[in-house]
């Protein structure tokens, strides 16, 4: 009995070698760096700052990716949120902020883990995709996950975030978005309803919309479904601005979703079926057929009709060059802001509740 009493303690200890911590020896004003986070080994009641160590910049310097913690006084779901993977992208920031301003560790169970900041490159272009030095065109950084350890930055700085900080430590994951720039969302939300726990998840946010939906392959999303950590994604309105109504709503979402697993006393309030969330199944673009000025004749969350007028379009003198209308009964999900369209560009997004079988799942 003794002997595998031993035996016992000696695995558990060279698992917990395995799993420890990996900090660099560095710290960045007074923040230690990490390249590899262990909740098991942070101290309960408190909130921990780190700096994850990511990809390598063309100067050979790592970029620093802001990590906070709200790990409570007793054990409980982990709930992880991610935000910044597409540069133009900065509501998301703020509603992790209010969160945390609001969190108080020691009344917590369970643990509150935030990625800020995921695209260095981006943000700091006000750009939504990933800046590399051989393709100037960037990268989209929500299409290349779960990453590779050997592949390009982006690639790289992906396997270094998802499995630095959330593969191990986070139980579910809400990855947090914006509409990228030129356009506009409300509080907008992806759900892959098969994914078990995730139509739960999703109906807990006072969302304007949500859509569900299959995934997207190499999204963050898909990844941290396909490696068992249900993940929705939440779009919070418009880019490159902070909005206090949605930002306040996504905060309220994070902690009715804190109250569902009993990590915060309280009964979730203005759920998806308070608020009154259209859900919808199918999305279509309606997408600029020519170059010019447009103007957008709808608005946000509006119920439209088939053959409605959505947007007409301007050349240089000012003649209507081109009109766009609705293919069927919609509720307007996104609106293109800038009036400048080249042929391509997105002018509406609608969508439906499509009731055929082909598309319960989204299409």
């Amino acid at each position: 009995m003794f002997k595998r009493t031993v035996i016992l303690a000696s695995l558990l200890m060279a698992q917990s070698a395995i799993a420890a911590t990996e900090y660099t020896g560095e710290s960045v004003d007074g923040v230690k760096v990490i390249q590899r986070l262990d909740l098991n080994d942070l101290a309960p009641g408190k909130i921990h700052r780190f700096y994850l160590q990511g990809a390598e910049s063309a100067l050979g310097q790592r970029w620093l990716i802001p990590v906070v913690i709200a790990k409570g006084s007793q054990p409980g779901v982990r709930i992880g949120l991610q935000t910044g993977v597409h540069g133009d992208e900065l509501n998301g920031s703020l509603a992790v902020h209010r969160l945390f301003e609001r969190l108080d560790p020691k009344q917590l169970k369970g643990s509150v883990i935030a990625v800020v900041s995921a695209n260095s490159t981006g943000l700091l272009a006000s750009s939504r995709y990933y800046q590399m030095e051989h393709d100037r065109n960037g990268i989209d950084f929500n299409r290349v996950w779960p990453g590779k350890i050997d592949g390009n930055t982006a690639e790289q700085q992906v396997y270094r975030i998802f499995n630095g900080i959330w593969k191990g430590n986070a139980d579910s994951i809400i990855d947090i978005h914006t509409q990228s720039t030129g356009t506009a969302y409300p509080l907008y939300m992806y759900a892959d309803y098969r994914v078990p726990g995730v139509k739960v998840m999703a109906e807990l946010f006072p969302a304007d919309i949500i859509k569900i939906d299959p995934g997207e392959p190499g999204a963050a999303e898909q990844a941290f479904n396909d490696a068992g950590m249900p993940s929705v994604t939440l779009e919070i309105g418009s880019p490159k601005t902070y909005q206090s109504d949605l930002v306040n709503r996504s905060v309220q979402g994070f902690e009715n979703l804190m109250m569902h697993f009993g990590m915060i006393p309280g009964v979730p309030a203005m759920t998806a079926r308070q608020q009154g969330t259209f859900i919808g199944t199918e999305s279509i673009s309606i997408r600029a057929q020519r170059g010019g000025y447009a103007e957008i004749l709808v608005a946000l969350n509006q119920d439209i009709r088939a053959g409605q007028l959505l947007a007409v379009q301007r050349n240089g003198f000012g003649d209507i060059i081109a009109r766009y209308t609705a293919p069927f009964d919609a509720r307007v999900s996104s609106i293109g802001t800038d009036p400048l369209r080249e042929p391509g560009g997105m002018l509406v997004r609608l969508i439906r509740l499509n009731s055929q079988a082909s598309c319960k799942d989204g299409c």
